[in-house]
């Protein structure tokens, strides 16, 4: 009879713990799916700004977002310059200050400036994620993933926007960045509308590279659709993604036919 009682306890243990678990992963899931949600309103939002907009058109979203203000380093002088004629076109490029917005499931940090917002359970979040095996994260719903905007203000007008989304890939971490703005950033650059380029990431919790379409307001509305085209599915799919061809294959594709559009990057083959 005990032993009957003991073993009756155990499986109303189980059950109970199973279905626990089942809530856990349901919840995780639709709070992920939320913020899956705001990060591509947020996004499209972005999208819609325009170089040369007034300061006060951009703050309702910077609030809704809860962005933060900041302002970039300033470059050295001249004379300590490699490239004196190149520093002196960035100089001029140089936003007054800017608002950096973010949405992540997990509180990812990204760069300095969001790492200056830190707090205790920012800190807890990324600790417990961070515990979670690499290959599992997905499975459960926990994939490492962040959505930022950025918005450079020059006498109170927008003068760039760039929209970021990094995810967490099944060998490495990927980027995908457009970047609308009133000039190239470089030199070199300045005689094009459209360019893309690649970067490396270092995060926390690991490397790898980011794709990045930058363009003007002169670029073509073709060529800037396929800079804003990413695949969603890369932040929630069990598998996960691997590579610019499963996170930007709009742009690889673009890419491979305006090759002239290319920076640093070797377009890859995409099968």
């Amino acid at each position: 009879m005990l032993w009957a009682r003991v073993r009756h306890f155990g499986l109303r243990l189980v059950v109970a713990v199973l279905a626990i678990i089942a809530v856990l992963y349901v919840s995780v899931r639709a709070y992920v799916g939320y913020e899956v949600h705001r990060a591509m309103s947020m996004l499209a939002e972005a999208s819609r700004l325009q170089i040369g907009a007034a300061e006060a058109t951009v703050l309702p979203m910077v609030k809704r977002y809860g962005g933060f203000k900041w302002t970039p380093e300033p470059l050295p002088p001249g004379k300590d310059c490699m490239d004196p004629e190149e520093c002196d076109y960035e100089r001029n490029l140089l936003s007054d200050y800017r608002y950096g917005l973010e949405v992540s499931p997990f509180r990812l940090v990204t760069t300095e400036d969001f790492s200056a917002q830190r707090g205790r359970v920012t800190l807890a979040i990324r600790t417990a994620i961070n515990a979670v095996p690499a290959h599992l994260r997905g499975m459960l719903g926990m994939r490492d993933w962040g959505a930022t905007v950025d918005l450079a203000i020059r006498g109170g007008r927008v003068q760039s926007v760039s929209g970021v989304l990094l995810v967490e890939g099944r060998s490495e971490w990927i980027g995908h960045e457009w970047r609308l703005a009133s000039a190239m950033p470089r030199r070199e650059m300045q005689a094009k509308a459209f360019v893309v380029e690649t970067g490396f990431l270092e995060m926390e919790n690991g490397g790898g590279m980011m794709i990045q379409d930058i363009f003007t307001p002169e670029a073509s509305e073709e060529a800037v659709q396929a800079a804003r085209k990413f695949n969603v599915a890369c932040l929630t799919s069990i598998r996960g993604c691997d590579g610019f061809c499963d996170m930007a294959p709009r742009t690889i594709e673009y890419l491979k036919q305006h090759p002239e559009m290319g920076g640093n990057i070797i377009p890859p083959k995409c099968q």
